[in-house]
């Protein structure tokens, strides 16, 4: 019956690898996706000393995660010549969309909102775009720290399963 352990932990694998690649799918909460996964391995197999520490380290990996897009992006922003306001009311209008209509539909007038209040503030519409396509390399910075928090994720969950 170890066989049935080892297809688990392969089936666990494929889907910590499918979620990795869902990074790059806007809005696709792929390191919580991670995270449950891991957490099922570890309710069904036991976590053990190692497992509690690589899952902790996980968890807070995971809520790293959470951040990395809002903080890159609007730092991007800022970088790009941002102004306070803008940069509160852009992820306001990204969050409340998010919820109400959907994740894609939140991370368009999220780079919407910021580009109308800018334009407003500055009376430019290239100052506005400059700003607003700073914010969007800003998020394209972000998918590629995630995918880092997803790969250390998978390296981490494969030391627990396969000690």
């Amino acid at each position: 019956m170890a066989w049935i352990g080892t297809a688990f932990r392969f089936v666990i694998l494929l889907s910590l690898l499918a979620s990795w690649i869902g990074m790059l799918i806007p809005a696709f909460p792929a390191p919580t996706v991670m995270w449950a996964l891991t957490l099922l391995y570890g309710l069904s197999a036991g976590f053990g000393t190692l497992g509690a520490i690589c899952f902790g380290v996980i968890t807070v990996l995971t809520i790293f995660s959470w951040f990395v897009d809002n903080i890159l992006g609007l730092a991007g922003a800022r970088k790009g010549g941002a102004q306070g306001w803008s940069l509160l009311i852009a992820p306001v209008v990204g969050l409340v969309t998010s919820i109400l209509l959907t994740p894609i539909v939140g991370i368009l007038l999220t780079g919407l909102s910021l580009f109308f209040a800018e334009w407003y503030l500055k009376k430019d519409w290239r100052l506005a775009w400059h700003a607003t396509r700073a914010m969007l390399i800003g998020w394209g910075s972000a998918v590629a720290v995630r995918l880092v928090i997803g790969a250390l994720i998978i390296a981490l969950w494969a030391i627990w399963a396969w000690h």
